[in-house]
């Protein structure tokens, strides 16, 4: 079966939409799982391209992710990982006087840096930049 006919006949059988409510998310998230499969193939790949983008849409509007001062967040991932800032500075390179500045907000991170740890943490770049102000009011 070529990949186009097996697409078309999973979108009948998935019938993919746009999720406005509760019930549309939990019907989303559970065609999702169903086609969450060991090397799902590139209809089925397809497909939860789709859903997954119509999910994170949802969820983002309904859930928005807060966004903290990047101190906050450094200080957040060294404690939930029981690490000091000399631990953190050996394991990455970054010197400790620069994770101390961050962390008094004397200083941001770098963009070198941002990547640096978001890679350490495992967790998106964009956890490290800093939030408008007005974002930070609210």
């Amino acid at each position: 079966m070529s990949t186009a006919t097996e697409y078309r006949s999973l979108l009948a059988k998935f019938v993919p939409q746009p999720i406005r409510s509760v019930k549309d998310h939990k019907r989303a998230l559970a065609q999702l799982e169903e086609l969450m499969v060991p090397h799902p193939g590139a209809a089925r790949s397809l497909l939860i391209e789709v859903l997954s983008t119509l999910i994170e849409k949802y969820e983002y509007r309904e859930s928005p992710t807060p966004r903290v001062p990047s101190s906050a967040m450094l200080a957040h991932l060294l404690e939930v990982n029981s690490l000091k800032c000399a631990e953190l500075a050996k394991k990455t390179g970054i010197s400790s006087a620069t994770l101390s500045n961050v962390l008094a907000r004397r200083r941001g991170i770098s963009k070198r840096n941002d990547l640096t740890l978001a890679m350490f943490f495992g967790v998106s770049p964009i956890v490290f930049l800093e939030p408008e102000v007005s974002e930070v009011a609210d």
